[in-house]
């Protein structure tokens, strides 16, 4: 899987994204390797597609390379249109990538710092609690959410260390 990075405009200039990790690629900004395609299965139609799809991709062994150079101009900034019940979303998605409390915690904390709205992490852990109790469906398997968290906490480590 390959893929570039989301520019969005500001002041007349494209500036990158930096809502994410530089390993990571953003939504329809992918392409893939029709043997990684099939073994991941079909892409999901929720929000965290583009996030299970590589860990996916990462669980059987596929590599995931962003290529700083392809600049892709991202014409809406993410969640520039989100409704008010979208809001808890994020946390849903969490739930269904299988991060946990924890690591949803910090992510939640980390993804409303980058927005620069503190108070959406309390939005997302609710949308987390809600997912969780209602016994949504998950993107990933047991053994697939085992891995997720093993990755993530492996990342959080990379960072401090």
């Amino acid at each position: 899987m390959a893929g570039g990075f989301a520019y969005i405009e500001k002041g007349g200039k494209w500036i990158l994204e930096n809502l994410t990790d530089k390993d990571h690629i953003r939504g329809a900004f992918k392409a893939y390797r029709k043997e990684c395609f099939a073994q991941i299965g079909k892409l999901q139609p929720a929000m965290g597609w583009d996030t299970v799809d590589e860990l996916l991709a990462k669980f059987y062994g596929w590599k995931v390379v962003t290529i700083p150079d392809l600049k892709v101009k991202h014409l809406k900034p993410t969640g520039a249109n989100y409704s008010k019940a979208a809001r808890y979303k994020q946390g849903e998605a969490f739930y269904a990538l299988g991060y946990g409390f924890w690591i949803t915690a910090i992510a939640s904390g980390k993804l409303a710092w980058m927005k620069r709205k503190p108070l959406l992490a309390l939005d997302y852990m609710r949308g987390f609690w809600k997912a969780r109790i209602a016994k949504k469906e998950m993107l990933v398997n047991a053994e697939q959410a085992a891995f997720v968290r093993r990755y993530r906490w492996g990342k959080m480590r990379e960072k401090l260390f």
